[in-house]
């Protein structure tokens, strides 16, 4: 592979938010878990599980605990200024889409793989290094579906306390093992928004840090709206 094309599937990598119902071949989900099982992780640790669910009422339940978790968001993201709001402070959560997807992989980390970190890493940043590794795998994960011409989605929502309790439960997790994201897996049903992605040239330091650069706290703030609406005029 050149670097071309390696940059070209990073681009091609991308949030679905709607799914056909249309079922996967069983390979494509084992393709995906094996390119996963060989991601860099701290001190080799490789803490990962993954948890398959193809059935269609247990996605209905996650999907309603998620919307659950989705309507309480909204009213917390309502708190703040209205250019700043995230899109999920839409009142009106509709039900997830990626409920349709025909897979979904919970990749879930277990906590105890921590001690084959060096002790004083276990004692200042443990934690840092545990999602880290598990952060590796779940793009190895979205990565290796962008190349069998999948969609997925991130769904992060699925970590938050209350829906973990609650599909850690469902699924006979055991107590040792945290979820750390769900990824939804099928074909799309609609096509992403252009994606926004910051200027090189803004982001890159050469042999110290280039003050020149600095985003002050205005152009951070006009960043973050254009993030939430790229299609806003610059400064609104």
């Amino acid at each position: 592979m050149t670097y071309e094309d390696f940059l070209e599937l990073v681009k091609k990598r991308r949030s679905i938010r709607r799914f056909k119902p249309d079922p996967l071949p069983d390979d494509y989900v084992e393709k995906i878990i094996e390119a996963a099982r060989w991601s860099p992780s701290g001190a080799n640790s490789q803490p990962w599980e993954f948890v398959v669910v193809k059935d269609r009422d247990t996605k209905e339940k996650i999907g309603e605990w998620f919307q659950e978790a989705a309507e309480l968001s909204s009213r917390v993201e309502n708190t703040r200024d209205s250019e700043m709001r995230h899109s999920s402070a839409n009142s009106n959560v509709a039900r997830p889409g990626f409920i349709d997807a025909p897979v979904l992989i919970l990749l879930c980390g277990d906590l105890r793989t921590r001690e084959v970190y060096p002790l004083a890493s276990m004692l200042t940043r443990a934690d840092k290094i545990f999602y880290s590794s598990l952060a590796s795998a779940f793009l190895y994960m979205h990565l290796a579906a962008t190349t069998l011409g999948l969609a997925s989605r991130w769904v992060s929502s699925t970590a938050n306390t209350l829906p973990q309790a609650r599909i850690k439960n469902l699924l006979g997790i055991p107590k040792e093992f945290e979820i750390y994201d769900t990824m939804a897996l099928g074909y799309p049903a609609s096509a992403p928004r252009p994606r926004f992605v910051r200027e090189r040239q803004g982001m890159v330091h050469r042999e110290k840090f280039d003050k020149s650069i600095y985003r002050n706290a205005q152009q951070l703030r006009e960043f973050i709206i254009k993030v939430h609406n790229p299609n806003a005029p610059a400064g609104k």
